[in-house]
């Protein structure tokens, strides 16, 4: 390593100089930050970060989430890091290979990395420390993103005709949008269970939410959106803000009063507040990759996602962007043999892969 830099590994629960760093890093995310890792930490994930500084200033790390998969072992995941200083090229690979060590010093399995937004420069120094790229997406590599500073008669002029009636169709049909706080996410999760029972996926605790609320509400890094019907709470949005971006995390719908429309409605109600509050960019935290390219190369949407969300999100209007692909690693040289013999076969069973995504619940 530069004699000028120093290196620290870190697993104090509250960070403030590390989360510093994220808020003033061009790449700096939610995910980076150790109140995200406090949230991860009820569903068992323990945080580890990985810090360089110079001259006893942050200029690279990032926080490696690690823990115990049932009947796989100790795994890890980064998410939209390392965060680098981009005028000194070396300091990605120094973060990936101090990355490694961490993950052998903690007996890991397996570890996932998925670059920031604008990380795409790293995937050269990932295949040079032994990554390659990966099947398991454990953040959005294709989404949609709504640019807040136009007005909102272009944004909704560039709404899908479809959307824009199915919005004035619910305000004629009696939906209304509020805010929520810490007592509606007992609500929340009651439509959080809704929806997985109608989706088919494992739904978190209620202790989860209750948690990300009470760790990241005081930072004003969360809110709350509520649809409802004749007082009936109908569907709700969690949604996470951070720097100049809101993302729309996690969704519940009961199923009930569908024709009323209440989760366009949410949905724009959600857009319309962070607009008002300043936010530059409405993130819409992922839509199927293979769909997005069909989109964004001027081909119809595949008739598979013709009634998925990314149809619903791409309704909205928006830029479709691509961020960067995963990469992973097999600690065990034999094992890692055997997984890329495997890892192909497994990509293309998509019902094995959502299983394994559930099971690991990364992002």
């Amino acid at each position: 390593m530069n004699h000028d830099y120093r290196l620290k590994i870190s697993t104090e629960t509250d960070d403030p100089a590390w989360d510093k760093f994220v808020a003033h890093c061009p790449d700096g995310h939610h995910v980076q930050t150790s109140l995200w890792g406090q949230v991860k930490a009820t569903t068992d994930w323990q945080a580890i970060r990985i810090i360089v500084t110079k001259d006893e200033q942050i200029v690279s790390g990032c926080q490696l989430l690690i823990r115990t998969i049932p009947y796989v072992g100790p795994v890890g995941y980064i998410t939209k890091g390392p965060l680098c200083d981009h005028s000194d090229p070396e300091l990605a690979k120094i973060i990936l290979q101090e990355v490694l060590k961490v993950g052998k010093d903690f007996h890991l399995h397996y570890m996932v990395v998925q670059p920031p937004n604008h990380g795409a420069m790293m995937n050269e120094d990932l295949l040079c420390c032994g990554f390659r790229p990966s099947w398991l997406e454990v953040a959005p590599t294709a989404s949609i993103l709504i640019d807040l500073s136009l007005s909102n008669r272009t944004l909704v002029r560039d709404m899908k005709r479809q959307i824009r009636q199915n919005i004035r169709r619910s305000e004629k049909r009696g939906i209304r949008i509020r805010e929520g706080g810490l007592a509606d996410i007992h609500t929340f999760y009651l439509l959080h269970l809704a929806t997985s029972e109608r989706q088919g996926f494992d739904p978190y605790v209620e202790e989860y939410f209750v948690k990300m609320w009470e760790i990241l509400a005081p930072y004003g890094n969360i809110k709350l959106f509520l649809a409802d019907y004749l007082a009936e709470p109908v569907s709700a949005l969690l949604v996470a803000v951070f720097k100049d971006t809101a993302i729309p995390k996690l969704f519940g719908w009961s199923g009930l009063h569908g024709d009323r429309r209440p989760n366009e409605a949410l949905f724009w109600g959600a857009i319309k507040w962070a607009k008002e509050a300043g936010y530059r960019y409405f993130d819409m935290e992922g839509i199927d990759p293979q769909g997005a390219r069909a989109v964004a190369d001027g081909q119809p949407l595949p008739e598979s996602l013709h009634n998925s969300p990314t149809r619903f999100k791409l309704g909205f209007g928006g830029e479709i962007v691509f961020y960067p692909q995963p990469h992973d690693y097999v600690f065990n040289p034999v094992m890692r043999w055997m997984y890329r013999q495997v890892s192909p076969r497994i990509a293309g069973w998509p019902t094995v892969y959502n299983k394994v995504l559930d099971r690991v619940r990364m992002q």
